[in-house]
Formats: C-alpha cells, sequence, structure tokens
C-alpha cells in the first residue's frame, strides 16, 4: 500500500511538471519570452516521472493481485478437496475465473482509490499555489463525484450479485450437459438441450446487460459531473483572463491540472463498477471458507481392531436411516451384503470419510486412521491425465508394475478420460492396492469387479488376495466369485431391493401402440439468438461510437486550450461564445458517445460469445459419444465456460481500441497539418512511432507470455474440475495433498505468466505516456513563433491522445491472447467426418439391424478398435456383445447409433446402409442407455422427461408404471415427494444400483425401435438383475435390443451373441 501510495505521488508529482512545462511553454510563446531549455528539462522530468511511476503502479498492483489469487485459490482447493465446497462446474469457474476477475480490484479499484487520496492533495496544493479562486472551486465542487459515486453504486452491487449468479447457473448447468452428453445423445434430446442452454445464456446476457448498463450509466454521470465541474473552473478562469486578474501561465496550468483532481475520483467509480464480479467472487470464496467441516465419526482404537458401534447414516431428504444402528467387528477380507439400495455404498463410503457433508452420521467407526485408508469408488473418478500419473499421485513406488499387475498395461499412457469403465475401475482398484502396499491397513472396495469380463475379474479377485495378509479388506460386490473371497460379512438390510415381477404396463405397449399414440415430431430446429442482419454492424457501430468519443475528447481539450489563451488577448466574450458552446457540446458529447459505445460492443461481444457457445455445444455434442475426453474433467467447463468467457472478455478490449486509435492517429495528423503546419511532420513522426514501438513491444514481450497465460489457465480450469470431481477418492486415499501440489504448480505457471503479461503491458504504455507528454511540452519549443493559441490547441491534444493511444497498445497488447484463445478452440468447431449424408428415412417399425463387416476406429487412432464383425437382429430378438474391457463393446454401440462413423463395412438398417439414412430420423428410432448412465441432478420426474420430447412427455401413470418394472417401485412409495424427490449431483441421493435402474427406466419410456443397453445390471445384487432384466425383456418384446454385458446370467439362450477381442 505504502508503494502504491508513494507511486501515485510520484505520478501526480510527474503530471505537475509536465503541466508546468507545457503552460510555461504556451505563456513564454505568447510573451516572446519562451526559455526552451528550462522548459524542456522540466518536463523531461515530469515525462518520466509520470511515465515509469505509471508503470510501476500497474507492476506492483499485479504483483499483489497475484499473491492474494493465488492464497484464496489455494485455500478454495483444500476446501474442494475435503468436500465442502461442493462438486459443480461453478465452483471450478469460481476457483479460477472468478477469482480472475479479482485483477480489477487490485489493478484498478486499489491503485484508484489510493490515487484519489494522493493525487488531490498534491495536484490540488499546486492549483493552490497558482491560483486560490480555481483551488476554492475544486475543493467545493470535488465531493460531488464521490457523492453521486456511492448513491449509484449501491443500486450497481446487487445487480452485479446477481449477474454473477447467473454465471453460475451457466456454469452449472453446461458441466451438466456435458457430462450427461451421453445420455442426451442416447436419448435423441441433444437438440431439446441445445434450446435450453440457449434460454440460459440469453437469461445471463440480458441479466449481464443490465447490469452493465446501470455500471456504464454511473460512469456516465459521474464523467458529467466532472466534466461540469471543470467547466465551472474554466468559466471562472476565462472570465479573469479577460479582466486581467490571473496571468496566462497559471491560467493554463490550472486548466490541465484541475480534470485530474476530479478524473482521479471518477475512476474510483468506475473501477469499483467493473471490478464488482471480483468482489462478488470474493464473497462467495468467503463464504465457502467459512462453512463448517465435516464432521468423521472414525478413528483409531487402542487394540488397532476394526469396529462398527452403533452407526447410523441418514441422507438429507430421506425419512428412515439408510444405515440403523449398525454394530461389527471387522477382521480379514469382509463382504458388505444386502440388496440393492439397502446401504452397502453408504458404509463404505462412512469407512473411506466420504460421505456427503449434509448426511447425519452417528455411533463410531474405530480402528481407522484417516490416512491408514485404500478405497476404490463405485463409481470412481481420476485426477491425473494418464493411468501412471495416477498411480505415481498415489504413491505406487512401480507405477508400471501396478498397471501391469491388473491387466493396465497397454494404457499406461493413454488419457484417462478415455478409458472404458471397467478400465477405469481397475485402475481404481490399482491406486488402492498400491496405497495397501505402501502401508494402509485398510482396504475398502466397492463392486471391483463391476464391469469387468472374468479375466479382469480374476486378475482384481487375485491381487486383493494377495494384500489380505497385509490389510483389513472391506468389500461390496454382487459377482458370487468376488464374494466368495470374504470369510465373513455383515448384512445391510433395507426396503430398497426389487421387489419382483410388476404387473403389465403401458411402459411395455406394442410397437404398434407406441406408433399409435406418438405424435407427428416437429423436425429439429436449431436453436438461433437475435443477431443483427450483419455480423459486422454492432462492431462497425461500437467502432465509430469508440472513434466519435475520442475525437469529442479531443476536441474538447484542443478547444478548451484555446479558449483560455483567446481569452487572455480578448475583451470582448460575445467572440467566445462559439468556443465556449463548442467545449460545452464536445464534453457532453464524449461522455455520451463513450457511454452508447460500451453498450454496443459488448452486446456484440455477448451476440458473438453466445453464438459461438452454441457453435461448441452442438461440435462437442457430435463428437461426445465418441470421445470421452470432451466430456471428462474441466473440458467443457474451459471450452464453455473459461474460454468463451475470456473471448467476450477480449473482443471489446481489442477490436474497438484498435480501430478507434488508428483513426486517431490519423486524426492527429490531420489536425496538426490543418492547425500548425510547420510542426505537423514531427508530431506525426512521435504520434506513430510511439505507437509502434509500444505496440512492437507489448506484443513482442508478451507473446510467449499471454499465450502461457490462456494455457495455464485453462490448465487451472481442469485440474480444479478434476479436483472437484475426484475429491472423494483423492480424500479417502490421502491423496489430496499430492493433488493440490500439482495445482499448486500449475497455479505458479499461471503466476509467472501474469507477472509476465504485466511487465510486457506496462512497457507498451509507458513509452506511449513518455511521447505523448514530450509532445505536449516540445510543440511551443518546435514552433517559436507560432501563434500561441494554436501551439496551445496541438499542446494539449497530444496531452489528451495518451488515452487513446494507450488503450491501442493495450488492444495490441491482447492480441496474442486472442490468437490463443481461438487457437484452442479450432480443434472443437472443426466439422468431425459426417457419419451419414443420407436422406432416406428408416421404415417404422425397424424390423432388422446387420452388422456387415463392421470395424471401428477413433478420430486420429492408428488401429481399429475391433476387427470387422458380422451379426443381426430382428424384432423381438436380442444381440449380446461380449468380449474383455476395453475390447470396443460400447464403442460398437456408438456406431450402431451413429455416433461414430465405421471404419470398415457397414452398419445396414432393414437392408439400407446407415450412411444412406438421414441421421436425425435413425436417431428417432434408436435409444442407448450407456454404462454408467448419467443421472442429472434434478428431480426423479425431470430425470424421466428426458425420455421423449415435451410435445410427447411421458404421464405420470407412465413413469410410475416404468419405475416399477425397472425394480425402483419400493423406492418410490418411501419418497415423501414421490417423483418431485431431487436426486442430488449426479444421482449421489441414490445407490449405484437405483441410478442403473432409474437410467433403464428412462430408457424404456422412450418410443424407439431400437434399444442399446450398455451394461444394465452393473451394481445389482443378482435377484434384482434378474427381476429387472425379465421385466426388459417383457417391456422390449416387440423392439431389437442390443446388449452389452459381462453377467452371463442377463444373456438368454436364444440370443445371438458377438464376441469381441477374443
Amino acid at each position: 500500500m505504502l508503494a502504491l501510495g508513494l507511486l501515485a505521488a510520484l505520478r501526480a508529482l510527474g503530471l505537475v511538471l509536465v503541466a508546468g512545462a507545457v503552460a510555461a511553454g504556451v505563456a513564454g510563446l505568447q510573451a516572446g519570452t519562451l526559455d526552451g531549455r528550462s522548459i524542456v528539462l522540466l518536463g523531461a522530468l515530469g515525462a518520466v516521472l509520470r511515465a515509469g511511476s505509471g508503470w510501476a503502479v500497474d507492476a506492483v498492483a499485479r504483483r499483489l493481485a497475484i499473491t492474494v489469487k493465488s492464497t484464496l485459490r489455494s485455500r478454495l482447493w483444500r476446501r474442494i478437496a475435503d468436500g465442502d465446497a461442493g462438486r459443480d462446474g461453478s465452483v471450478a469457474v469460481l476457483a479460477t475465473d472468478g477469482l480472475e476477475d479479482l485483477d480489477d480490484y487490485y489493478v484498478r479499484s486499489l491503485p484508484a482509490m489510493i490515487a484519489a487520496v494522493v493525487v488531490p492533495a498534491v495536484v490540488g496544493l499546486r492549483i493552490l499555489g497558482a491560483d486560490w479562486v480555481s483551488a476554492l472551486v475544486v475543493v467545493v465542487t470535488v465531493p460531488l463525484v464521490p457523492f453521486f459515486m456511492v448513491l449509484i453504486g449501491r443500486h450497481t452491487q446487487a445487480r452485479t450479485d446477481e449477474a454473477l449468479g447467473a454465471l453460475a447457473r451457466l456454469a452449472d448447468h453446461l458441466t451438466e450437459l456435458a457430462r450427461g452428453l451421453p445420455v442426451l445423445v442416447g436419448l435423441n434430446r441433444v437438440d431439446e438441450q441445445s434450446r435450453a442452454l440457449d434460454g440460459i445464456q440469453r437469461a445471463y446476457r440480458a441479466r449481464t446487460q443490465e447490469t452493465l448498463r446501470w455500471a456504464f450509466l454511473s460512469s456516465l454521470a459521474l464523467e458529467l459531473i466532472a466534466t461540469i465541474s471543470v467547466a465551472v473552473v474554466a468559466v471562472f478562469l476565462g472570465l479573469r483572463l479577460m479582466q486581467g486578474s490571473v496571468g496566462l501561465e497559471a491560467a493554463l496550468l490550472v486548466l490541465i491540472l484541475a480534470p485530474e483532481c476530479y478524473a482521479v475520483l471518477r475512476d474510483v467509480g468506475t473501477a469499483f463498477h467493473a471490478s464488482q464480479d471480483g468482489l462478488s467472487a470474493l464473497q462467495r470464496v468467503r463464504g465457502i471458507l467459512a462453512r463448517p467441516r465435516r464432521a468423521d465419526v472414525r478413528g483409531a482404537s487402542p487394540a488397532g481392531r476394526l469396529s462398527l458401534r452403533d452407526l447410523t447414516v441418514r441422507y438429507a431428504g430421506r425419512e428412515t436411516p439408510t444405515v440403523d444402528g449398525l454394530d461389527a467387528d471387522v477382521a480379514g477380507i469382509v463382504a458388505v451384503t444386502g440388496p440393492s439400495g439397502a446401504g452397502k455404498s453408504t458404509l463404505l463410503a462412512a469407512l473411506a470419510g466420504v460421505l456427503p457433508a449434509d448426511a447425519d452420521v452417528s455411533g463410531t467407526i474405530r480402528g481407522v486412521a484417516p490416512d491408514g485408508v485404500a478405497y476404490a469408488a463405485q463409481a470412481p473418478r481420476a485426477f491425473a491425465a494418464t493411468p501412471r500419473e495416477e498411480l505415481a499421485l498415489h504413491g505406487a513406488a512401480d507405477p508400471a508394475a501396478a498397471l501391469a499387475e491388473l491387466g493396465l498395461k497397454h494404457v499406461a499412457d493413454a488419457q484417462v478420460a478415455e478409458l472404458s469403465p471397467g478400465e477405469l475401475r481397475r485402475l481404481a482398484v490399482a491406486r488402492a492396492l498400491a496405497r495397501v502396499d505402501q502401508g494402509a491397513p485398510l482396504l475398502v472396495l466397492d463392486e471391483p469387479t463391476a464391469h469387468l469380463d472374468r479375466t479382469s475379474a480374476d486378475r482384481v479377485r487375485a491381487a486383493i488376495l494377495a494384500r489380505a495378509e497385509r490389510a483389513t479388506v472391506v468389500l461390496a460386490a454382487h459377482e458370487p466369485e468376488t464374494l466368495a473371497l470374504a470369510g465373513t460379512r455383515i448384512e445391510v438390510g433395507g426396503a430398497g431391493g426389487s421387489s419382483g415381477p410388476a404387473p403389465r404396463s403401458s411402459s411395455g405397449a406394442s410397437a404398434s401402440e407406441r406408433r399409435r399414440n406418438e405424435p407427428k415430431r416437429p423436425t429439429a430446429v436449431a436453436p438461433t439468438a437475435p443477431a443483427p442482419a450483419s455480423p459486422a454492424r454492432p462492431w462497425v457501430a461500437g467502432i465509430a461510437l469508440a472513434f466519435a468519443a475520442v475525437a469529442l475528447g479531443l476536441a474538447l481539450s484542443a478547444v478548451s486550450g484555446w479558449l483560455i489563451v483567446r481569452a487572455s488577448v480578448e475583451e470582448h466574450i460575445m467572440y467566445l461564445l462559439v468556443a465556449i458552446v463548442g467545449v460545452r457540446f464536445f464534453g457532453i458529447g464524449r461522455s455520451v458517445a463513450r457511454y452508447a459505445e460500451r453498450l454496443a460492443t459488448h452486446e456484440a461481444a455477448f451476440r458473438v460469445v453466445d453464438a459461438l457457445r452454441l457453435r461448441l455445444w452442438r461440435a462437442i455434442a457430435a463428437r461426445g459419444a465418441g470421445s470421452r475426453r470432451l466430456l471428462e474433467g474441466g473440458s467443457p467447463v474451459d471450452y464453455l465456460v473459461t474460454l468463451s468467457g475470456e473471448l467476450r472478455d477480449l473482443l471489446p478490449r481489442v477490436i474497438p481500441p484498435l480501430a478507434s486509435g488508428v483513426l486517431t492517429v490519423a486524426g492527429i495528423g490531420v489536425t496538426a497539418a490543418l492547425v500548425l503546419p510547420e510542426v505537423a511532420g514531427r508530431v506525426l513522426l512521435v504520434v506513430v512511432s510511439a505507437v509502434a514501438i509500444g505496440s512492437l513491444l507489448a506484443i513482442t514481450t508478451s507473446r510467449a507470455a499471454q499465450r502461457a497465460r490462456i494455457r495455464e489457465r485453462s490448465a487451472l480450469v481442469r485440474g480444479t474440475a478434476s479436483l472437484a470431481a475426484a475429491a472423494d477418492d483423492l480424500r479417502a486415499n490421502a491423496a489430496a495433498d499430492a493433488a493440490l501440489s500439482v495445482l499448486a504448480e500449475a497455479d505458479a505457471r499461471l503466476a509467472d505468466a501474469e507477472r509476465r503479461v504485466a511487465w510486457a503491458s506496462g512497457a507498451g504504455t509507458a513509452a506511449v505516456v513518455l511521447a505523448c507528454s514530450a509532445l505536449a511540452f516540445l510543440v511551443p519549443v518546435w514552433a517559436p513563433g507560432a501563434p500561441a493559441e494554436l501551439a496551445c490547441v496541438i499542446a494539449l491534444l497530444s496531452l489528451a491522445a495518451a488515452e487513446p493511444l494507450t488503450d491501442l497498445v493495450a488492444a495490441a497488447h491482447r492480441l496474442p491472447a486472442l490468437t490463443e484463445v481461438r487457437h484452442r478452440l479450432a480443434p472443437v468447431l472443426a466439422e468431425p467426418a459426417p457419419v451419414s449424408t443420407g436422406t432416406a428415412t428408416p421404415a417404422s417399425p425397424v424390423w432388422e439391424l446387420r452388422l456387415d463387416g463392421v470395424a471401428a476406429r477413433y478420430p486420429g487412432a492408428a488401429a481399429p478398435v475391433f476387427a470387422p464383425i458380422d451379426g443381426a437382429v430382428r424384432t423381438g430378438q436380442w444381440l449380446a456383445v461380449g468380449g474383455p474391457s476395453g475390447s470396443g463393446k460400447s464403442t460398437l454401440l456408438s456406431v450402431v447409433m451413429g455416433a461414430l462413423p465405421a471404419a470398415a463395412g457397414a452398419v445396414r438398417i432393414d437392408g439400407v446402409p446407415l450412411t444412406e439414412l438421414d441421421l436425425a430420423a435413425w436417431r428417432e428410432r434408436v435409444a442407448w442407455c450407456p454404462q454408467d448412465a448419467y443421472v442429472f441432478d434434478s428431480t426423479l420426474r425431470a430425470n424421466l422427461l428426458l425420455a421423449r420430447g415435451r410435445d410427447d412427455a411421458p404421464t405420470d401413470g407412465e413413469m410410475r408404471a416404468v419405475l416399477e418394472r425397472s425394480g425402483l417401485g419400493a423406492l418410490l412409495r418411501r419418497l415423501p415427494e414421490g417423483l418431485d424427490t431431487r436426486v442430488g449431483p449426479c444421482g449421489a441421493a441414490l445407490s449405484g444400483g437405483e441410478r442403473q435402474r432409474l437410467a433403464i427406466a428412462r430408457t424404456l419410456l422412450t418410443r424407439a425401435d431400437v434399444i442399446l443397453l450398455d451394461e444394465p445390471t452393473a451394481h445389482l445384487d443378482a435377484p434384482t438383475a434378474a427381476a429387472v432384466m425379465a421385466d426388459v425383456r417383457r417391456a422390449t418384446e416387440d423392439r431389437i435390443v442390443l446388449l452389452v454385458s459381462h453377467r452371463a446370467a442377463d444373456v438368454a439362450p436364444g440370443d445371438a451373441a458377438i464376441p469381441l477381442g477374443a
């Protein structure tokens, strides 16, 4: 703070010296007593002080901002890792974009507040020394600025908070859409959700635009107040000059300095409004940091044995406990058994210390230290980018050997996001085993062999047995072979199991019924936002208004100078009336034009980015089912929020300043040639050189830093999102500190890039300020025989040109960042290879699906996922696809659905190749239930409504019936709010089996002729799985079904089969 105050004083002193040199030069020119040497020495010292201190203020403020952001970010990461901050998309945005908005506070508001105290004192004293009357006028009028600033600011604060809340909702919605994209693709609901996204971002744009409108209006009001106040000072000066009661040099000095007294106060108001996003984000961060930490009922035991006493767990919104008064002593290998939804995962989560923060827990768990657990969750998430890095993060001494033990050596350096669910499960088990190898005494495994083929499952079981002598093992599983490992069992009860086959209902209506009841579907229409007739028109208007504001500001300074000099020699005021009216017009016009320009450019930026965000969403949706990398971690938030937001912020700060700045340079040259031809060449040379050198300096010194900043910021967003998603896995395995260290290193790289960017930005700006200040006091020296009023015009024009020209250099400084953002978005926006370009409509109903030599390859992959295969299935039949984990079973379903083009062969629908069909029409006839199908953070009703379009929404009766068929009838009857019960983030309020059955129910509600089921009975106990599969077969007896499953009991004797990876 002291450094900023000292630098503000030096900056004010520099301005005083430059103003004194200019005033002395013009007055000396008027009196014929010009002393060029003293003017140049005085002005040069002032110019160097002004430019250098301005550069230093920016550098010091940015370093302070970087330090504060890093400190807050690290504390927020800790709370995220502890599970106390939530795991939605807005948390990642808050930790990155939200805290980045603090730059405006520390770089603009804080220096402006310090300058508001220091500058008026320094400048005011100099004005007092020159003319006490003017000083009195300044003292009387200056308080008007902070008065109106506070008055308007209170109104803006609430609107800013609302806008930030809208951004958080947008981030959460985008994250939900991306995580659930396979479900949306499988149910053919992408277009509807695109329209929903369009509506949300329209609401965000409207809310933000309203906030900006008020913020800009407050800036307009403050600027008008400052302009009127300076006009009062100028009127007094002009009248007293005509009377001869004040000298020209003193009057010019006051005219140059007085606006600074108002400008620094006005800047406080402007900077305050600009920093509201950052301050609101800061309040949200503080709110998270102030939350109470979750309780942990675990503790060490003197005997070292694991015991549970009266353990009770009740989830928020549930009337009955999921685990109720459980007592158990645990040793050896213990299996937790019970029907699906009975509380097995809840018990394991309690042992691992990862129960939800809002769960009500009582009782005790003794014999387990928080850092002594090795845990593999039912739905595991990884933090690192590759399996090798993930194992190293969890302390594996030899990651390659740990991966090889479970058959994962071939994916050691693959992207975690591209692993199949089975491979991801084995990775989770591998890292838990690595923890045991490092000394963890308790191994907790939630369905370690789900989604696995027999060979992979046998590897896992062998690895568990190999650690049984070193650690207590507590596991939950539905496979008999895995349960057989246990020496003892803990039975957990509950009414969550399957209630057996339900009566036939409308959810299993015949194909003819489905089509008879099916309304005519409208053609999917992509969401559109109202746009101007020409995309360039908003920018043209913004550029024109920006130049108008700059031109009016320059004219105001130039005419004011001419007016003061003429008033010193003019006897009659009537000869100055035109100039007086002109000054008033230019002052008011500049303020209004600047207000209109800001609205126009921000509106244009929002429209461009909203359209871009929809394009990005559609591009991700087009690839989503075939590219897990686009959906996992923070990629969706990075593309749809961070990079889009960066582009939105850059566009209005680059396009209008660049264009208006170039026009300003041309305008200065023309004005100088018309007003003072003898110095026009040198004036233009100095201005062009300053802009060129400043821009070149800013671009060349910041190109690498700007690109690094964008790159590291994206990495930080993705890392934070991965931390939020994998927080439970990291915390349970005592790997949170290691993950936080990785993020801290990324944050340090971002901080380094930001410091280099700040240095480069300050260098370019300092060059322009130095040149404009020097030009102002050199003009009288260069034209000793010119009329004083004309020399004053060019001198004050040069001083006023510093603002638009520094904006021009700042815009040039941001060009590398804009280029980097476009570069990062380009691959996503590139059109993927079309699966089908045909226009044929599939038959209704579809009666046969045939695979003729079909092979699949992911884009960019060297080898196919699986070799050519053949198979056929007709209405009422099932085709079972088998094979080891990672052999391409889910990929085959993506090919059949049309989400991934076949690398060889053809998928034929009733004899017609898929490539000849209209893809949108085909997707109306097929529905896909992915592995671990995503459950959206909403209600049961909302999740089921996704099955069909809004014009064909299922009734409550249909939804209740299909839940009965899926084995969720008993659960529904226990829920006080029924279908309107919220299921929590990622369906956290449901067990893994309940989520799976909800996904099946959602798929059965569709009117599709072809059903693709991917591991539909994963996480279900054998009786529930048998009952659910029996109901599914009855409900699909007039449909075609492709089944992927590792459970042999899911495949009926009459089903056709295709083995993969054999």
